[in-house]
C-alpha cells in the first residue's frame, strides 16, 4: 500500500473519529449523560419492567399455607376404572368403560382416544414412555405406545388380577391366580415376553390382587404380596417363592406400601388399622385414625411421610419419624385409590365419577429432633466461622447444632427443677454462658458433647441476678485479612513490612460478656473469672428485658419493662464500655427486638388492648416505618430474627403463622403452618429459617417463600460455600455416672432423617457387574452398528472389492469341479408309492383320521390356513373311470394347499330364490295416461304445491332450530354423548338407492300394461318424504320418463283411481303486530334473523313471545337484555301478560347471578339495572324480592340509579319526609364487603331488616287490634298526599297518646278507629308498611329526645385550665400566665379568649381574698426551655392516635398550653354549699 493511500485512509478513520465525538457530545448535551450511562439506562429500564411485573405478581399472592390443598376437580359421566400420571408428558390418564381422556398437568383436557381394543385397567411404563392396558379377570395385555397406537397384544397364561411396574429393571409384573410373572420388553420395546414365573404352592387358588415392590436394580429385589391378613414374599430376579408371613393383621390387608428409605413395608386392612414393618418383620409403628376400610397408601412427595386414603372420606399423613398424624383432609365421597411421584408436588384421587388433584404445599419438615420444646433459637453472627444457632430448650438445656444438617454439636443438659433463663454462646472461644432462675451463672466448653462445666459463678444478691446474657464479638482481625486495601495500607503504615510480618502481635478481637439485671444495670463480665468489670443504670428498677448487639455499628441496643429503648455506643477496649447514644419511649412493652445494620426491628406486644405489631426503626435517619394493622399477628408473637444479606426480617406467632416484612417494614410473605412456632431464627444467608414446633426443630427452605424479585437478586450474588461440620460423638465416659432420664434426654436429640432419592444405590460389587455388562452390550451394538454401516455401503457402491489377482483357469477348473460335486454327490430322493386313493387319503388327513403310530390330538383354536375340518365334504368316486388325477400335482409329489382346499370345501353357490318383489314395468290404463296429461297441464299447481311443501319445510326447519338455540342456552358446556339416530334414515336412504329404476313403457307390449304397477315403491318414497298430500301417491320415485307422445294415445289406460283436485295453497300469514314492532331492534335481529310468517316460530301469542323471550336473559349481552327488558315491558302495557310473576322472576335472576351482577360502573349494565326496575314498577308486583332488589340498588348504585330507587319508593307508597330510611341504608357499612358473593351478602341485610321490621309492625298491629277489642280508640295521622296507594289494606298509623289530632303536617288528616280492625290485616301487611312504621317509629324518638332535651336542666360546662392554642410566633419560653393571651394590651395577641378579666384585689393587710380566689400572681415568668421530642421516631399515623386528639399531657404537646382565668376559677365553700 502506498504511503498516499495509507493517508487517505487515516484522514477517513480520521472523520470518522470526529463524527463519532460530535454524536456523542450532542448526546451528552440532550440527555446530561454519556453514551455509555445513556446506554446502560435504557438496558435498565427494559429489564426494570419485567423486574416491576414480577413484583406486582408476588404481592398479590403473599399467602403460603402448608399442607394439601384441593386444587381441582375432573369430573367424568362414565364410571372410572383407573387413572394414570405419565410423568414423562406431564399428563393424566383417566380410563372409564368407553374412553380414555388425556388432561394436562394443570386439570384442563387435551383429547380423547377410543378404545380400540378391550380392557379396563392401564399401567405406565416411565422408562421408555409406553402404556400397558390389561382386563381385570382377563388374559390378554396390550402394549401401546405414547400416543395409544397397539404394538402388540399378549396373552397370559392365567387370569390377571394386578399389574404393577418395575422401574428398576424395565419389567412388568402380573399377579394372577397363586402365581407371579415377570415380563421383559423385548424387539425394540413393541414385545412383552415372560421371563420367570414365580408359583406360591399352597396358594395355588388365590388372586394377587395386591403388589408392591422393592425399589431396587439388586439381583435380590423383592416383591410383596397381599393374601388375606398375610403377606407372601418373592424373589423377583430368580422367580423364587419365598415365605409367607401371616396374621400380620386383624382382618384382610387392603393396601400395601413398600418405604425404600427405610426399607419398610406398610399395610393397611379392612378394620382401617395401618401397620409399619421392618426388614426382620418387627412392628415399628401403628396408626390408627381411620373408621373404615384404607383403599390406598402412597408416598408422601416431601419427607419420612406416608399417605393413606379410605373409605371414611379422609386423606390423612403420617408421619414416620414423629410417629404421629401430621394433617388430615376430608372428602366428599370415599375414594377408590391415589397416587403420586416423588419430588412432585401434585398428586390425585380418584372415586366413581370424579378425580382430585390436590397439591401439597410442604413449608417446612422436621430438621432436629429435641424431644422438648424449643423457646428460643440464637444464631450466631462471626464473620470468620460458620454459623451455628444456639437452642433454648423447656427442660433446662442448651444445644449447639450446626444448620445445614441439623446435627448436634454439643450439649449443655441441666436438672429440669432449674430453670433455665438465658445463654449466651461465643463461638470462636468455643464457651457457652447460661443462667438461671436463681442468678448462677455456668460456663461450659462446648468442644465435646455433652459440654464441659469449666465453672459455676454463683449470686450472692437475688435482686441483682441477670435476666438476659448477651456475648459481643468484636471483630477486626478477620475483616483486615479479607479485605485487601486494608491489608496495603497496614503494610505502608509499617516502615518494615518484613519485620511487621515476623513480629509477634495480639489479636485485636475482643468478646465482651454482658449482662443485664433484674434491677435495671447493665453489666460487663470477665469471662475468665466471672467478675463484673463494669455497670451502668439502663431501665431503672423495673429490670432488663432483651438486648442486641449491632456489631457493625458499635453499638448496643437494650429494652426493659419500662417500655423504653435504649441505643448505647460500645467501646471494646475501654474500662467504661457503654455510653447512652439515644432512648426512645414506646407505648407498649417491646418484647422481641433484632437488628440489621441500622434498623431495628421490635416486636410489641400487650395482651389487654390485643396489640401485636412489628415496628421498624431507622436509627441513622430517625424514620419510624409502619404497616397496615391488618398485616399484624393476631396472637402472641414468639420471636423475631433478621437476614441482613437478604434484607429481611421475619416474626412468629403463636396464631400459627410467620410472617417474613422487608427492610420497610412492608408484609411480603404470610406462611401458614399447620403448627404453633414457639421460636425462631434465621439459619444461612440465603434465608432459610429454623422454627420450634412442638418438641422437634424445623426447618424452612427459603425457596418455599422468597418472592422471585428477591431470586432474581441472588442469581447476582456470591455465597461462601456452606461446608456441613462432623457432629461431636456422644462421650460414653462422661455419661456412665447419669441418670437413665439424663442419657435418654441426651440420645433424644439428633438430626432428622433425610434422603434425596427414593430408590437403591448399588452396592460396589453390584455397580461393578452392571458396568461390565452395559460395556459388553455397547460392544455389541458398536459391532452390529459397524456391520449395518459397511453393508450400506456396499449397497450404495461406496465400498469396492479389493482382492487379489488370482488363475481365472484353476478357479473355473475348481468351480466346475465342486459343481459336478453337488451334482453327482447329493442324496438321493426316494419318491413315494402312487396310491391308487389319493383322494380319500387326502380327505381323512383333512378329517384328522387316527395315526396308528402317533396319537394325533386336534386342536380346538383355529387351524390357520385350513377350515375345519368337520365342513370338508367327501367326493364320491364314479365305478368304472379310470384312476387320473383330477388336480395338478408339483414334481415333488405333493398337493398345494390351494387345491387341497378347492377340493374338500368347495365354495358353493348360493341358490337365489326369484324374488317375489321383481321389478315389472308398469301397465298403464288410458285413464291413468290422461291423468297424466291431465298433471302436466296442471303444472302450475304442481309447482306452487312444491314451493308451498318446501316453505312448510324451511318453516319446521328454522322452528327447529330456533328451538336449539333456545335449548343450547340451558345446556352445560361439557358435551354429552347422544344416540346416533342418524343410522336408521342413511338405511332407508340406502333402500332406496338400491331399488331399480323404473324403466320406460315399451310401446308394442299393451298386453304388459294390464298388470297392475309396482306399488311398494310409491309406498315407500311417500313414508320417506313423510308428504301429506294426496296428489302425490301416484308419483313414483323416480320419475317415469315421458313417452313419445303418438303411442301413448294409442295405449288403452288401465283402471285407475280418481285423482283428487289439489287444495289450492293457503295465503301466507304476516306476523302480527306485536312482534313486527320490535323488527329491526339489534337484539331482535340477532336472535331471529331475517323473521317472517314461514320463518318464525308458532304460536304467534304475546304469552308465548314473552315465554321465547325470557331465556335470553340468561347468555345474552346487556345491550340485548335492555331492549328484551323493554320489549316486555312493551307487550305488557299493550295486553296484560298472565305470567307476570314468571317474568319478574326471569328478570330477577339477570340481575342476580352468582358470579359478576350488573354494576353501575359498566354503563350498558346501568341501562339494564334501569330498565328492569321500571319494568317491575310497571308490572304492579310489590312483593318481598322486588323491594330487597331496590334497596341493594339503593345501596350499591350511583346517583342515578339511588334516585330512581326513591322515586319508585315514593310511588310505591313511601311516607319518609325526613328521609329516615335513606339515612338508616346510608348507616350501614357495606363498604367492608368484597369479593363474588358481595351482592348476596348485601341482599340477606336487606332480607334480615325487612323481616325484623316486618315482624315489629304485626306485633305493633295484633297489640293495637287487642286494644280495641278491650274498649279503647286508637287515634292516626293519615296522609293524603300519597301518591300511589297499595291495594293490600291500608296500615295503621302512629298513634296519639293524648287522642288529639295532629295538625303539623299540612296535608294529613286525623282518623280515628273505634271499632276493632279485622285480623287481616296482620296476615296482609307490605313490606312498604314495614318501612313506613320503621319511619314513624324514627320520628317518634327523634321528637321524644327533642321533648326530653327541653325539659332537661342545663349541664354547667366543666372546667379545664388547659386549652390548645394556636402557636405564637416567640422566643419558646412559657409567658405569663393569665394575662398575656387573655388581656387587651397587645393587639397581636389578642385571641378569641380575650376578656376584660380583671384579679381580686389583693391587700397585704386588712382584706383577705375568699378562700378559692387567685392572688398573688407575679407580674410574669420567663423560663427559656429547650425542645425536647419524646417521640424521635415520628410516624405519619402518630396524627391518628388518640392521646394525639386530646389536649391532657403537656409534656407530649409541641403547641403552646395557656391559662384562662375564666375557666379556672374556682369557687369558695360557701358558694359550693349554700345550703350550710
Amino acid at each position: 500500500m502506498s504511503a498516499q493511500s495509507r493517508g487517505s485512509l487515516d484522514g477517513i478513520q480520521l472523520l470518522r473519529e470526529k463524527r463519532k465525538q460530535a454524536d456523542r457530545a450532542k448526546l451528552e448535551a440532550e440527555t446530561g449523560e454519556s453514551q455509555a450511562r445513556y446506554h446502560w439506562k435504557i438496558l435498565r429500564d427494559s429489564i426494570r419492567t419485567t423486574i416491576d411485573a414480577v413484583a406486582k405478581a408476588d404481592a398479590k399472592e403473599i399467602e403460603v399455607s402448608h399442607g394439601i390443598h384441593h386444587l381441582r376437580k375432573l369430573n367424568h359421566r362414565l364410571p372410572l376404572k383407573q387413572v394414570l400420571y405419565n410423568k414423562v408428558h406431564k399428563e393424566y390418564l383417566t380410563l372409564d368403560t368407553k374412553f380414555i381422556r388425556i388432561f394436562k398437568s394443570d386439570g384442563r383436557k387435551k383429547d380423547v382416544v377410543d378404545i380400540e381394543e378391550d380392557f379396563n385397567r392401564l399401567s405406565f411404563a416411565s422408562n421408555i414412555n409406553q402404556i400397558v392396558g390389561w382386563t381385570h379377570n382377563g388374559k390378554h395385555i396390550v402394549v401401546m405406545a405414547a400416543d395409544f397406537e397397539v404394538l402388540s397384544v399378549t396373552k397370559a397364561d392365567t387370569n390377571l388380577y394386578s399389574v404393577a411396574y418395575n422401574a428398576s429393571n424395565n419389567e412388568m409384573i402380573t399377579g394372577g391366580l397363586g402365581c407371579l410373572t415377570s415380563w421383559v420388553f423385548r424387539y425394540g420395546n413393541r414385545h412383552l415376553l415372560p421371563r420367570r414365573t414365580a408359583l406360591a404352592p399352597s396358594f395355588s387358588n388365590e388372586q394377587f390382587n395386591i403388589i408392591t415392590l422393592e425399589e431396587t436394580a439388586s439381583r435380590s429385589q423383592k416383591a410383596y404380596v397381599a393374601c388375606n391378613s398375610g403377606v407372601m414374599v418373592f424373589n423377583l430376579y430368580e422367580g423364587q417363592f419365598l415365605y409367607y408371613k401371616k396374621d400380620l393383621h386383624a382382618r384382610r390387608i387392603t393396601a400395601m406400601l413398600f418405604f425404600n428409605p427405610l426399607k419398610y413395608l406398610v399395610t393397611a386392612a379392612r378394620d382401617g388399622s395401618i401397620k409399619v414393618w421392618n426388614d426382620i418383620w418387627r412392628l415399628q409403628l401403628v396408626f390408627i385414625g381411620h373408621d373404615d376400610l384404607v383403599s390406598s397408601l402412597c408416598l408422601y412427595p416431601f419427607g419420612p411421610f406416608i399417605m393413606s386414603a379410605s373409605y371414611d372420606c379422609t386423606i390423612r399423613v403420617w408421619s414416620l419419624e414423629t410417629c404421629d398424624e401430621a394433617d388430615c383432609i376430608e372428602t366428599e365421597e370415599p375414594i377408590e385409590d391415589m397416587a403420586s411421584t416423588f419430588q412432585e408436588e401434585v398428586f390425585f384421587s380418584f372415586c366413581l365419577n370424579y378425580v382430585d388433584m390436590w397439591k401439597v404445599e410442604h413449608l417446612h419438615q422436621i430438621h432436629t429432633s429435641i424431644g422438648f420444646r424449643v423457646d428460643d433459637i440464637k444464631p450466631t453472627d462471626h464473620p470468620s466461622f460458620p454459623i451455628r444457632s444456639v437452642l433454648l430448650c423447656k427442660d433446662a438445656s442448651v444445644r449447639v447444632i450446626t444448620p445445614p444438617t441439623g446435627d448436634v454439636l454439643s450439649t449443655l443438659l441441666m436438672d429440669k427443677k432449674r430453670h433455665l433463663v438465658n445463654a449466651a454462646y461465643s463461638v470462636a472461644d468455643e464457651l457457652l454462658f447460661a443462667v438461671f432462675e436463681n442468678g448462677d451463672i455456668i460456663k461450659c466448653k462446648t468442644n465435646s458433647n455433652p459440654s464441659t462445666i469449666a465453672d459455676t459463678w454463683k449470686c450472692s444478691q437475688p435482686e441483682k441476678a441477670c435476666n438476659y446474657l448477651l456475648m459481643y464479638e468484636y471483630v477486626v482481625d478477620s475483616i483486615m485479612l479479607k479485605d485487601d486495601w486494608a491489608s496495603m495500607f497496614r503494610a505502608i503504615t509499617v516502615q518494615n513490612v518484613k519485620a511487621a510480618q515476623d513480629k509477634p502481635r495480639e489479636s485485636s478481637d475482643r468478646t465482651l460478656l454482658l449482662g443485664g439485671r433484674k434491677d435495671g444495670f447493665i453489666c460487663v463480665f470477665r469471662m475468665e473469672t466471672g467478675e463484673m468489670s463494669f455497670e451502668i443504670e439502663a431501665h431503672g428498677s423495673k429490670g432488663v428485658l432483651y438486648m442486641i448487639a449491632n456489631s457493625n455499628q458499635d453499638q448496643l441496643i437494650s429494652a426493659g419493662n419500662d417500655n423504653i429503648i435504649k441505643v448505647w455506643r460500645l467501646y471494646p477496649y475501654a474500662e467504661e464500655a457503654l455510653a447512652p447514644l439515644m432512648s426512645f419511649y414506646c407505648s407498649q412493652t417491646p418484647l422481641h427486638m433484632c437488628v440489621m445494620k441500622g434498623q431495628l426491628c421490635v416486636a410489641f406486644q400487650e395482651h389487654t388492648t390485643a396489640t401485636y405489631s412489628i415496628v421498624v426503626y431507622n436509627l441513622t435517619s430517625k424514620r419510624r416505618q409502619d404497616h397496615p394493622p391488618d398485616d399484624d399477628h393476631t396472637d402472641s408473637i414468639t420471636g423475631v430474627t433478621s437476614c441482613p444479606r437478604m434484607k429481611l426480617f421475619a416474626s412468629s406467632s403463636i396464631d400459627g403463622t410467620v410472617r417474613i416484612w422487608n427492610e420497610e417494614n412492608k408484609l411480603i410473605r404470610v406462611l401458614k403452618l399447620n403448627a404453633v412456632p414457639t421460636s425462631i431464627g434465621f439459619c444461612s444467608p440465603k434465608g432459610d429459617l429454623l422454627i420450634g414446633v412442638g418438641n422437634h426443630l424445623h426447618k424452612i427452605n427459603y425457596k418455599a417463600y422468597m418472592p422471585k424479585a428477591k431470586r432474581f437478586k441472588m442469581v447476582t450474588m456470591v455465597f461462601d460455600e456452606i461446608t456441613p461440620e462432623l457432629p461431636n460423638l456422644i462421650n460414653e465416659d462422661k455419661i456412665k455416672s447419669w441418670t437413665q432420664d439424663d442419657v435418654k434426654r441426651l440420645r433424644a436429640a439428633h438430626s432428622s432423617f433425610k434422603f434425596t432419592h427414593f430408590g437403591d444405590i448399588l452396592s460396589e460389587d453390584e455397580e461393578l457387574e452392571v458396568m461390565k455388562e452395559k460395556i459388553e452390550k455397547e460392544k455389541t451394538y458398536k459391532a452390529l452398528d459397524k456391520r449395518d454401516e459397511e453393508l450400506m455401503n456396499i449397497r450404495d457402491g461406496k465400498i469396492q472389492a479389493k482382492k487379489p489377482k488370482v488363475n481365472r483357469k484353476i478357479v473355473k477348473r475348481e468351480a466346475f469341479k465342486k459343481y459336478m460335486d453337488i451334482f453327482y454327490d447329493r442324496p438321493k430322493i426316494k419318491l413315494p408309492e402312487d396310491d391308487p386313493y389319493e383322494m380319500d387319503t387326502a380327505v381323512e388327513i383333512a378329517e384328522g383320521g387316527p395315526d396308528e403310530e402317533d396319537e394325533f390330538i386336534p386342536e380346538k383354536e383355529p387351524t390357520g390356513f385350513f377350515p375345519a375340518a368337520k365342513d370338508a365334504e367327501k367326493r364320491e368316486s364314479v365305478p368304472g373311470e379310470p384312476l387320473q388325477p383330477a388336480y395338478p400335482t408339483l414334481p415333488g409329489g405333493f398337493i398345494p394347499n390351494s387345491v387341497l382346499v378347492h377340493l374338500l370345501w368347495p365354495k358353493h353357490e348360493p341358490v337365489i330364490p326369484p324374488s317375489e318383489d321383481e321389478y315389472k314395468p308398469p301397465e298403464l290404463s288410458a285413464d291413468q295416461l290422461a291423468a297424466i296429461a291431465k298433471l302436466k297441464k296442471k303444472n302450475l299447481l304442481l309447482q306452487d304445491s312444491s314451493r308451498q311443501w318446501r316453505t312448510k319445510s324451511k318453516t319446521v326447519q328454522v322452528q327447529e332450530t330456533m328451538n336449539l338455540n333456545l335449548d343450547l342456552l340451558d345446556e352445560d358446556d361439557e358435551e354429552e354423548e347422544r344416540p346416533k339416530e342418524s343410522l336408521r334414515l342413511l338405511d332407508k336412504m340406502k333402500q332406496v338407492m338400491a331399488r331399480p329404476p323404473t324403466p320406460m313403457t315399451p310401446e308394442p307390449e299393451v298386453e304388459q300394461h294390464t298388470e297392475q304397477p309396482t306399488k311398494p315403491h310409491a309406498k315407500k318414497v311417500i313414508k320417506s318424504t313423510k308428504s301429506t298430500k294426496s296428489l302425490q301417491k301416484f308419483i313414483s320415485h323416480p320419475r317415469l320418463p315421458s313417452p313419445p307422445p303418438p303411442p301413448r294415445q294409442k295405449t288403452p289406460p288401465p283402471p285407475v283411481r280418481k285423482i283428487p283436485t289439489p287444495k289450492p295453497p293457503t295465503p301466507p300469514n304476516p306476523l302480527p303486530n306485536f312482534i313486527l314492532q320490535f323488527k329491526g331492534s339489534t337484539w331482535f335481529e340477532d336472535f331471529f334473523p331475517d323473521a317472517d310468517h314461514e320463518t318464525f316460530p308458532k304460536p304467534w301469542t304475546i304469552s308465548a313471545f314473552c315465554n321465547m323471550l325470557l331465556p335470553l336473559l340468561r347468555k345474552s349481552s346487556y345491550s340485548h337484555k335492555k331492549g328484551v327488558v323493554d320489549a316486555v315491558r312493551t307487550l305488557n302495557l299493550q295486553e296484560t301478560l298472565p305470567n307476570i310473576t314468571q317474568v319478574v322472576q326471569a328478570v330477577l335472576n339477570a340481575m342476580n347471578p352468582l358470579k359478576d351482577p350488573p354494576t353501575c360502573l359498566n354503563k350498558e349494565e346501568k341501562d339494564f339495572i334501569t330498565s328492569g326496575l321500571m319494568m317491575m314498577q310497571s308490572f304492579g308486583l310489590y312483593d318481598k324480592n322486588f323491594v330487597m332488589e331496590l334497596m341493594v340498588q339503593f345501596l350499591d348504585g350511583d346517583q342515578d340509579i339511588r334516585k330512581l330507587v326513591m322515586d319508585i319508593f315514593c310511588n310505591l307508597g313511601l311516607q319518609d319526609p325526613h328521609h329516615y330510611f335513606l339515612h338508616e341504608l346510608d348507616a350501614w357499612d357495606v363498604w367492608s364487603i368484597d369479593g363474588d358473593g358481595r351482592k348476596q351478602q348485601i341482599k340477606a341485610r336487606c332480607k334480615m331488616w325487612l323481616d325484623r321490621w316486618l315482624m315489629a309492625f304485626k306485633s305493633y298491629l295484633e297489640a293495637t287490634i287487642d286494644k280495641m277489642k278491650r274498649g279503647g280508640s286508637v287515634h292516626g295521622r293519615l296522609n293524603t298526599n300519597t301518591p300511589k296507594t297499595p291495594p293490600t289494606p291500608k296500615s295503621i298509623l302512629r298513634r296519639l297518646e293524648d287522642g288529639s289530632e295532629d295538625k303539623k303536617g299540612p296535608r294529613s288528616v286525623t282518623v280515628t278507629f273505634d271499632s276493632p280492625l279485622d285480623r287481616a290485616v296482620i296476615d296482609n301487611a307490605t313490606y312498604i308498611e314495614a318501612i313506613n312504621y320503621f319511619c314513624d317509629m324514627e320520628l317518634e324518638k327523634e321528637l321524644a329526645k327533642i321533648q326530653k332535651d327541653d325539659a332537661s336542666e342545663k349541664i354547667i360546662e366543666a372546667k379545664n385550665t388547659v386549652l390548645v392554642l394556636p402557636k405564637i410566633t416567640g422566643k419558646p419560653c412559657l409567658v405569663r400566665l393569665g394575662e398575656t393571651h387573655t388581656s387587651r394590651c397587645h393587639e397581636r395577641r389578642e385571641t378569641n379568649l380575650s376578656t376584660n378579666y380583671s384579679y381580686p384585689q389583693v391587700t397585704a393587710r386588712g382584706h383577705q381574698p375568699a378562700p378559692g380566689t387567685i392572688h398573688g400572681f407575679a407580674p410574669s415568668i420567663n423560663l427559656p426551655m429547650k425542645t425536647l421530642y419524646m417521640n424521635p421516631f415520628p410516624s405519619p399515623i402518630d396524627i391518628y392516635d388518640s392521646w394525639n386528639q386530646q389536649p391532657i399531657l403537656l409534656t407530649l404537646k409541641s403547641s403552646q398550653k395557656y391559662f384562662v382565668p375564666q375557666q379556672s376559677y374556682v369557687m369558695n365553700e360557701f358558694e359550693q354549699f349554700p345550703q350550710f
